[in-house]
């Protein structure tokens, strides 16, 4: 059967005389089969590659989708550590308050609150507490490895150095709004807090900065990790009080 031929006759529109061409059977049977076969292989390949183009960009969507999950469990770990601090803040307002009152986390109920609030002017007034913007006592606990020195040309120091280990939290000193944190050639990764009008506190040499422009922070707030970056010879915390631009002991306020 493999030896008889096929005639195809091709006549062109308007034509009444054609070519005629004669093919063996099994050829035109290979030629047909290869047709099919080149047609599903397309077919094939199109539907693999669609399939891995599908799983590439599923891929590149959960990774994406991690990197934004890490971002906010990071951010889930700072608002934890905020509502900490927090927590320990409304408590040692309570005991101003003298309001006999414990709780191993933060009240729901308001009437506490209510009652700090009635009695807040009054405690205020009685202690002579400073206002909690204005900066007051030190942003953390360290040997003071260079003083407050304005006075000395050759020695002039506008802050107070404090010698910690790297990653010590650096707290806020008073309530404000941060208005820097970035990196400084001099103070390498610094913040500066505004508490009012006319005067603003400096954070320098940090490892990490917990903070951004824009962002409200009360007494208390942890705003950093403490480092060594900048024009430092050692880990430690440069902190710095200005009025009216104007550098202040921050230790006799």
């Amino acid at each position: 059967m493999f030896s008889k031929n096929v005639t195809v006759m091709i006549v062109p529109e308007g034509t009444e005389s054609g070519k005629e061409f004669r093919i063996k059977q099994w050829l035109l049977k290979f030629i047909i089969g290869f047709i099919i076969f080149l047609v599903v292989g397309i077919i094939l390949f199109f539907s693999f590659y669609g399939e891995v183009l599908s799983r590439a960009t599923l891929t590149d969507k959960l990774k994406n989708e991690n990197e934004q999950l890490l971002r906010y469990q990071y951010k889930v770990k700072l608002l934890e550590q905020n509502l900490i601090q927090a927590r320990e803040l409304v408590g040692r307002l309570v005991k101003l308050a003298g309001i006999d009152y414990e709780f191993p986390e933060l009240p729901s109920d308001s009437a506490i609150f209510a009652e700090l609030d009635k009695k807040g002017k009054a405690i205020l007034t009685r202690s002579n507490l400073k206002d909690l913007s204005f900066p007051s006592g030190q942003p953390l606990q360290g040997f003071i490895s260079q003083d407050f020195d304005i006075d000395d040309s050759s020695h002039y120091h506008p802050g107070v150095d404090f010698a910690v280990a790297e990653g010590t939290p650096v707290l806020a000193t008073g309530n404000g709004e941060i208005v820097f944190a970035g990196f400084d050639d001099i103070y390498g990764y610094m913040i500066v807090i505004k508490h009012s009008d006319s005067v603003e506190t400096i954070y320098g040499h940090n490892k990490e900065l917990l903070v951004k422009v824009g962002d409200k922070v009360l007494v208390g707030s942890r705003i950093a990790l403490s480092g060594n970056t900048g024009n430092s010879s050692a880990p430690h915390l440069h902190y710095e009080l200005r009025i009216n631009n104007n550098p202040i002991n921050p230790l006799e306020n």
